[in-house]
């Protein structure tokens, strides 16, 4: 049995237009898991992901804190705190923080993400990290 720590867990900043934080918390790369990507997405006060879509993952985001706008298919859906965002595989989405606090996601991708770009930078801080301190 494995426990994850996401305030242990190093991330790494993706600057403006689309401030936020991107940490990986499991991951076939990490060793926690064979099937899925876990990771917490903190998007800053009126930030955005900007659109984008994941060729190869199903991703189910669970909604921690914050409030705004999710557009996917063509639509814009407002969202608060305990809801879940879900973008099919090759679905181009965005999520948009319209509130002045900090919105935290919790995204699970099935299958795995291929690391790329952010979360592959994330993902190597973490394994940084790991081997430094053990964790």
């Amino acid at each position: 049995m494995s426990v994850v720590r996401g305030w242990e867990v190093p991330g790494v900043k993706v600057p403006k237009p689309n401030e936020r934080v991107l940490k990986v918390l499991v991951s076939p790369e990490v060793g926690n898991s064979d099937y899925t990507t876990i990771l917490f997405s903190i998007i800053s006060p009126f930030s955005t992901t900007g659109p984008h879509k994941h060729d190869e993952s199903e991703e189910c985001m669970y909604v921690v804190s914050g409030r705004g706008v999710y557009r996917v298919a063509g639509r814009e859906i407002s969202f608060e705190p305990d809801s879940i965002l879900i973008a099919k595989k090759g679905e181009e989405h965005e999520i948009r923080n319209l509130s002045d606090e900090t919105m935290k996601l919790v995204a699970i991708f099935a299958p795995p993400l291929k690391p790329s770009g952010y979360i592959e930078e994330a993902l190597r801080q973490r394994m940084s990290a790991r081997k430094n301190y053990g964790k």
